[in-house]
């Protein structure tokens, strides 16, 4: 084996071929971190894919200059993950291990500036550069991002120079980690005070000093309960500070030492918890049990609240007993919330939880307790799935049909629920799928008899599901109401409700304060000056933002086309729908769930604890209140536009709608049955408000799966979405006309396009797109995806094309 093929985290086509040193023949395996070079002076930390014989003949072979670890960091069965997901989501490797591994495994090269001047040369320096000089000689070696703080971006340039032409300092490239162990200090006995006469007669001598003889008394019964005593827990129990726990070490009576932490301490107790499951729930786990052994993936269909956690509970508890790992996989990071505490108390330390909340010194820490086998079970959206398993026999998928579980950006753009299916291929695992409103190619494929279908059609202990009523957004004549926001039969609702001590939901899916704004003479609407897109108008903090690219501008009032001030707003988001409902209901308790209000690290959880202790009445959100939140208090849901939901240009239109209103919908009276829905809408004829207001997912995927059918879209197609990005529009079109024009020799396939994407302007790139509809053939489709990634190689390499973008997205959902 005298070759290595090792991933670059570059967007390079493919992986590249290094020879390996004669001592290190032997000693490298697959999944190791090598340093490579790449160009001149390029310094990377690789992951070795392959070990080979096979000479490459294009190119001559560069040594690998260093192993970096004693055992792989990445395994066998993750290695060929990666090259799935590569071959199927059109990504390079390096993207994929861009987004596999944890930051701080990913060893960065920091140029850094070392000093060798000559101490009898005298030197002119600029005024600029003499601080820098002054840090060199005194450190004798500073990185570059240490010389840009020091004499500012204005300077960086021209002191650089400065150094490198009067040859005052050598260039180094070297491959660094940037994780660091965790140190905390532990407070120990001195020797001399180990034994118990002396440890009595040093308690009479410190009669005089309170604080110090506070100190050791509370030492003592910490060491007593903990076997060891941290100082951060001597301080916080004494009300002492680190001066007077080190005034006790200058005295002889404390050790202290350094000891390697633990960052992610479990603060959770396990319980001895029996499952009682309902006459339902039984009859559900039966089938699922059987379904299977039948099949490796199965569809438990349980309507909302109809207590699936449970069943996913016992599942894990028998795969934690053949000595397995588990992977429970929700949408979104603010669903763990709730559910953590729940499993801790099942799991206890065997339970890890991994997200990207976490920072990434954690989130190393995390990575190595799954690869050593400490945690058994593992929680998390769809990055859990890249961390280094070794033996899963169960992967769960909640809410399978939310679509949080498609990666957007960047690359690669994997579906995680899809992912997680190929995964539990390679462990020889089995697939749960849970879902209240199952995604349609779910169901076809129970259709299709390629899943096992496992109905739950019964909300936990017989709860009834909650009365849905659609009530006309029109206004009626002569009675005028907060800017039709909110009707005045919904108000009776949330008034009926807070008198009986209930919590409501509003959902609007849109947030911010006014979506835009217009000017009602001439029709003008402030745009974004980056993107082809409207702004929004934020009253907390007084701006109009722009939802793409982040940009921040000053409110209008005069408008710059007529000259006119009669602008309003147009439309209604979140943060408006929460100042209109304090303005109605002053007495109650409002909150806001989106985007903008939930940044904090801690923000979901502070919220959700308050919700859960009846402090917030009402709960003014977006989609991330529709997503498997469970509270008692909950009587009322008010979903404020459902014709918004109804009208975006996409074939899913349906489906999303659909699932939204019936998630949301759910999270009304789950646990007395009490609840209500009202639907707002302008529209109440709509097909899809019917099967709603029947919770009826049946009757909604026989129409819709007739409709995917007859226009060819998925299941019937796979979809492969092609954008073309570039600064100058016009070179953006003639990239996409090319891939266009490449695309009519192949047969089989449909194209549309190509256009302008719906936003065909963002952070100043203009967005052209073209989709294809390739028949389900695997063979046709391989084919079609090394086609496009070789026009791709064409069009960028052409004269004026070589810095456009072409992004590849397989299944977009």
């Amino acid at each position: 084996m005298r070759f290595a093929d090792v991933i670059i985290p570059l967007n390079l086509p493919q992986v590249l071929t290094y020879g390996i040193p004669e001592q290190l023949q032997g000693t490298l395996q697959p999944g190791m971190r090598v340093e490579v070079s790449l160009g001149r002076n390029k310094q990377y930390a690789g992951i070795i894919d392959k070990l080979h014989d096979r000479t490459p003949e294009l190119y001559s072979v560069k040594p690998i200059k260093n192993v970096l670890d004693e055992h792989p960091v990445v395994n066998e069965i993750q290695l060929t993950f990666w090259r799935w997901i590569g071959q199927y989501y059109m990504a390079a490797p390096g993207e994929v291990m861009q987004a596999a591994l944890p930051a701080h495994l990913k060893l960065m090269a920091e140029t850094s500036l070392v000093w060798c001047g000559e101490p009898d040369v005298l030197y002119e320096w600029s005024d600029a550069a003499n601080e820098a000089v002054f840090a060199l000689e005194q450190r004798k070696e500073i990185t570059l991002s240490d010389l840009r703080g020091i004499v500012g971006l204005r300077f960086f340039a021209q002191v650089l120079n400065e150094l490198i032409e009067k040859q005052a300092v050598l260039i180094n490239d070297s491959l660094e980690s940037t994780y660091s162990i965790k140190k905390e200090k532990i407070v120990m006995l001195a020797h001399a005070y180990q034994e118990e006469a002396a440890i009595i007669k040093l308690f009479s001598e410190l009669e005089r000093a309170p604080k110090q003889l506070q100190l050791l008394m509370a030492y003592t019964e910490l060491s007593v309960k903990n076997g060891f005593v941290r100082r951060q827990d001597l301080m916080e129990r004494t009300g002492s500070t680190a001066a007077q726990v080190k005034a006790l070490a200058d005295k002889g009576i404390f050790v202290l030492e350094d000891r390697q932490a633990d960052r992610l301490l479990y603060t959770g107790k396990q319980q001895n918890i029996d499952i009682v499951l309902t006459p339902a729930q039984e009859e559900a786990y039966t089938k699922l049990q059987q379904g299977l052994e039948e099949k490796n993936v199965a569809l438990l269909h349980g309507v909302t609240g109809s207590g699936k956690t449970l069943l996913y509970i016992q599942k894990i508890k028998e795969c934690l007993a053949t000595g397995k790992q588990a992977v429970f996989l929700l949408p979104e990071i603010a669903l763990t919330t709730q559910l953590v505490s729940r499993l801790m108390a099942h799991f206890g330390e065997e339970m890890g939880v991994y997200h990207s909340h976490f920072s990434n010194n954690e989130r190393v820490e995390i990575w190595e307790k799954v690869r050593k086998g400490d945690y058994k079970l593992v929680l998390g959206p769809r990055s859990a799935l890249w961390l280094p398993y070794s033996n899963i026999g169960l992967i769960i998928a909640d809410e399978e049909h939310d679509g949080s579980y498609k990666q957007k950006d960047p690359a690669p753009r994997f579906h995680a629920r899809d992912a997680a299916i190929y995964l539990a291929g390679l462990h020889s695992a089995k697939v749960i799928l849970g879902s209240a409103t199952p995604s349609v190619e779910s169901l076809y494929n129970v259709q299709h008899n390629k899943y096992a279908y496992v109905p739950l059609k019964e909300r936990y202990l017989g709860v009834k599901m909650p009365v849905i009523e659609l009530v006309n957004a029109q206004p009626t004549a002569g009675v005028p109401y907060g800017g039709q926001m909110i009707t005045p039969p919904l108000q009776q609702a949330i008034v009926e409700a807070l008198q009986n001590r209930r919590q409501v939901i509003l959902f609007q899916n849109r947030r911010g304060y006014a979506p835009f704004q217009i000017c009602t003479v001439c029709g003008w609407v402030p745009q974004c000056k980056n993107c082809a897109v409207s702004l929004t108008y934020h009253k907390s903090t007084d701006k109009m933002h722009c939802h793409y690219c982040g940009m921040k501008a000053s409110v209008i009032h005069t408008c710059p086309s007529c000259g006119s001030n009669r602008l309003t707003s147009k439309s209604f988001g979140t943060e408006k729908i929460e100042e209109e409902v304090k303005q109605i209901f002053p007495e109650a308790r409002v909150a806001r769930m989106d985007v903008d209000s939930m940044r904090g690290k801690k923000s979901m959880n502070e919220l959700l604890t308050k919700l859960d202790a009846r402090k917030i009445d009402i709960l003014v959100g977006t989609q991330m209140v529709v997503k498997g939140l469970d509270f008692a208090g909950v009587s009322l849901v008010g979903i404020l536009n459902a014709d918004n939901l109804l009208s975006f240009p996409d074939f899913r239109v349906n489906e999303r709608a659909f699932q939204l209103m019936e998630q949301v919908s759910g999270r009304a009276g789950r646990t007395d049955g009490a609840g209500r829905v009202l639907i707002q809408a302008y529209n109440l004829k709509h097909p899809v408000l019917e099967w709603v207001q029947a919770h009826d997912v049946h009757t909604f995927y026989s129409n819709e799966i007739q409709y995917r059918q007859y226009f060819g879209y998925p299941p019937f197609s796979r979809l492969i979405k092609i954008t073309f990005k570039h600064a100058d529009e016009q070179k953006a079109t003639i990239g996409a006309e090319l891939m266009a024009k490449a695309l009519t020799t192949l047969d089989g396939l449909t194209v549309q396009g190509p256009g302008p994407a719906i936003v065909p302007r963002v952070r100043n790139m203009y967005i052209m797109e073209i989709w294809i509809k390739c028949p389900r053939d695997g063979k046709l489709l391989d084919n079609v995806k090394t086609f496009l990634k070789e026009q791709k190689q064409i069009i960028t390499g052409t004269r004026g094309l070589n810095s456009i973008q072409v992004l590849f997205d397989v299944d977009p959902v």
